[in-house]
């Protein structure tokens, strides 16, 4: 069986917030299309972006490690750079399994459904 091809999309949401849905393998090999979404992403210190791992197959330790990089820098309630949210969404049990078992889903707001976790971010943005 073979994954699926990576393939990272971004998109520009109404009020300001931003998408990025990975599928595939996010590992070291492929986090650099990620982390170029996320940079551009990211340039505004206010900016509210949901990162949809919905359908992202696995993801190992490069791949947590440049998500919790990117919360670190925009999250204003983790004290970052900035005063923006970053939220994730992902109903692969084996992906939520791995950020759990690191400790990420206890830090970053994460929702099974892409709805909840836009919802999130439309509130903080109102807020």
């Amino acid at each position: 069986m073979n994954p699926a091809p990576f393939e990272v999309k971004a998109d520009r949401l109404d009020g300001g917030l931003r998408a990025i849905f990975v599928s595939g393998e996010l590992d070291m090999n492929t986090a650099p299309q990620l982390e170029r979404e996320l940079d551009e992403a990211l340039a505004e210190p206010t900016a509210s972006v949901l990162i949809d791992l919905c359908e992202c197959e696995f993801i190992d330790s490069t791949g947590i490690a440049l998500i919790v990089r990117s919360w670190q820098r925009l999250d204003r309630d983790a004290g970052g750079e900035g005063r923006g949210r970053l939220v994730l969404c992902s109903h692969n049990h084996q992906v939520r399994r791995l950020l759990q078992i690191t400790g990420v889903e206890s830090q970053i707001s994460m929702h099974e459904r892409r709805e909840d976790a836009l919802d999130e971010l439309r509130e903080s943005v109102s807020s």
